[in-house]
Formats: C-alpha cells, sequence, structure tokens
C-alpha cells in the first residue's frame, strides 16, 4: 500500500500546484483570463463573450451531438493503459471487448479543458487498479469541453450526461452490467455530468460522488446541476467552496476539507485552480490510504461559514473504495488535512 502511495505522490507532484491569472482586455470588450488547464498548460480562456457568435462558431455549437462525440473508453486490468471504445449499440464491440460483467463498474467523468490524459483519468484509474479489478469507463467529452468559452461547455452537461445514461442502458441489457454497482465520479462540470447521468436513470444508481462542482453559471438551484435526489446516496467533496466550486451543501453527505474554501500548500492560489484540483487529489488518496479521511459531522453549515464547527459526535468516511453507500451518515462534514501528499493525517 505504501509502494502506491508513493508511486501517486510521484504523479501528484508532476503537477503545478498553482494555477497563474492574468486578465487582459481586447479593446475594453472582451475578458480573456490566462489559466492552466488539467494538464498544466496555459491558456486564454473567457467566462464572457460580449460578442455575437460567429456563424462557424453556431454552426459548431449545433454540430455538437453526444451521441456521436462523446467517447466512452474502456480500460480493465487486461489494458489499463490502452482504452477500447464502446459504442452505445455497437454489441460486436462490446462483445470482443474486455467489459466483465463480475467486475464493478467505475465511470469518471472529466471537467471543462478536460481529456483522456486529465488528472482524473490517470490517477483514479492508477489507484483502482492497484486495489482490484474494475470495468473504469472514462466519459470523454473533450469535443464539447475544449472550448475556451466556458457557457458553450457548460450548457452539455445534460446532453452528456444523458448520452452515459445511455451507454450504461446499452451495457445493463447487453452486458450484463449491475447498476447498482456503479458509481460515477466527476470533477467540476464533470461532477455536474455525473448528476445528470443519475437524472436520466431514476434513481437507479446507488452512488454519485461530485469532486468539487462547478459553480459559474449553476447559480441558485439550476436543474441540471447535481443534486441530492441524483442517486440514493450523493457525496460531494468541497475545496475551493465560493471560486471555482459550490460551497453550499447540495449531497446527501457533504465533505468540507480544511473548511472547503482555500486548501493549504495552495500558496496564494489566485484563481482557486490548485484547491479546485485538490478534491481528485482527495479522492484518489482514499482510495489507497490505509486510514482515508474521516470527517466529523457538523452541527450546520452556518458553522462552515464561520469556520467554527461544532461536532455532533457523528464521523464518517470521505471517498473510498468501495464509497459509502444507502446507509452512510448524512450531513456536513469537516476534518482537516496535510499540506501535501500524503494529504491524510496519520498516514
Amino acid at each position: 500500500m505504501r509502494r502506491a502511495l508513493v508511486l501517486v505522490g510521484a504523479l501528484l507532484l508532476g503537477v503545478a500546484s498553482c494555477s497563474p491569472v492574468a486578465w487582459e482586455r481586447d479593446n475594453g470588450k472582451h475578458e480573456w483570463e490566462v489559466a492552466a488547464d488539467e494538464n498544466g498548460n496555459m491558456r486564454l480562456v473567457s467566462y464572457r463573450n460580449p460578442y455575437p457568435l460567429s456563424e462557424d462558431e453556431e454552426r459548431q455549437r449545433r454540430d455538437f451531438q453526444p451521441e456521436r462525440d462523446v467517447q466512452f473508453l474502456l480500460y480493465t486490468q487486461a489494458n489499463p493503459e490502452t482504452p477500447q471504445v464502446l459504442r452505445n449499440g455497437d454489441l460486436t464491440g462490446l462483445q470482443s471487448s474486455n467489459f466483465n460483467r463480475n467486475n464493478p463498474t467505475r465511470m469518471i467523468v472529466h471537467g471543462w479543458l478536460g481529456t483522456p490524459n486529465s488528472e482524473i483519468n490517470r490517477l483514479v484509474r492508477s489507484a483502482l487498479f492497484f486495489v482490484g479489478n474494475y470495468n473504469i469507463i472514462f466519459v470523454d467529452w473533450s469535443v464539447g469541453s475544449l472550448d475556451e468559452f466556458y457557457p458553450n461547455s457548460r450548457e452539455l452537461v445534460y446532453a452528456v450526461g444523458a448520452a452515459a445514461s445511455n451507454m450504461l442502458d446499452f451495457l445493463e441489457r447487453y452486458g450484463d452490467l449491475q447498476k447498482r454497482d456503479v458509481v460515477v465520479v466527476g470533477h467540476s462540470l464533470g461532477a455536474h455530468v455525473a448528476g445528470n447521468v443519475g437524472k436520466w436513470q431514476s434513481g437507479a444508481l446507488r452512488t454519485i460522488i461530485g469532486l468539487d462542482p462547478a459553480l459559474p453559471f449553476f447559480a441558485g438551484n439550476s436543474p441540471d446541476r447535481i443534486m441530492d435526489t441524483d442517486a440514493e446516496y450523493v457525496e460531494i467533496i468541497h475545496t475551493n467552496g465560493g471560486v471555482l466550486g459550490f460551497l453550499e451543501p447540495i449531497g446527501d453527505a457533504d465533505f468540507y476539507p480544511n473548511l472547503g474554501r482555500i486548501q493549504p500548500g495552495c500558496g496564494s492560489d489566485v484563481g482557486g485552480g490548485c484547491a479546485h484540483a485538490r478534491a481528485v487529489h482527495f479522492y484518489v488518496e482514499s482510495i489507497l490510504s490505509r486510514h482515508g479521511f474521516v470527517g466529523q459531522q457538523c452541527e450546520s453549515f452556518q458553522n462552515i461559514r464561520d469556520g467554527m464547527c461544532s461536532e455532533t459526535g457523528v464521523s464518517s468516511r470521505m471517498g473510498g473504495e468501495p464509497p459509502n453507500a444507502v446507509a452512510a451518515p448524512r450531513g456536513i462534514f469537516f476534518l482537516q488535512t496535510a499540506n501535501q501528499f500524503p494529504f491524510a493525517v496519520g498516514c
């Protein structure tokens, strides 16, 4: 187990801890942010676009077809690095794949600007294969997420969730998938995609885990955001609440490491990129760590806001494998972590 922690620690150290951010104006009309994507590459991105979309941009937006453009990449112990592509309706492809109905299935979803090379794919996959045999289905919606104008990608979470739900239906019908053994995990915008998978499944899923669900353009009770009714048990890990991620509790169990806003070891973290990504790191470590992360239930969300939690005496594990399920404690939980890997105190 220690070898696994060292391996993942080395991978984490290869990721920039903070994302430098600067704002520039295009003739006073357009704001651009210089930020690091999930692969550490600097990009110009925009949250606001004062201009109408060009004809080409409108065409590209209309042309996105989830059933065609979302790819489902299957990884197993037999092919841990090179995925097999599953296609809804392709029975021959399914039968010739390494999908094993006897193994639990984990569906993983990246966020904005994500790709198959994203941390949530590489790190979660490595951790899961270290502890057991799984069907890992990575939802690659990079055709839609690699859009520097964030609102375009944000609008796709419901449709991408529907495509992923249809894939689960196909696997249940032709691959004997047991849906109650499926766990859907998503980061940032991918957390909302995960929630929408649950919405389309109408309660058939037992567990969904949202890693710092994206906040921008999800104000209030947006019907396509992740919520506690999306599965029997919805767990949320908040690490950059109020900036890039939700601060308010939106799951059955909401965990607030270090009170959920900023994370130790991230420095000034202008823009919040380091703290936002930390949710993935915590989740990966929770799979591997012998002791894991244990949160203490807080009396109220107001206590989280105030930065002073009164314990109720109830505790619950955060993340882990297998994850919490229906009988797990509900409520708001807080915990402290170390400022570098390994983050779980007591490892």
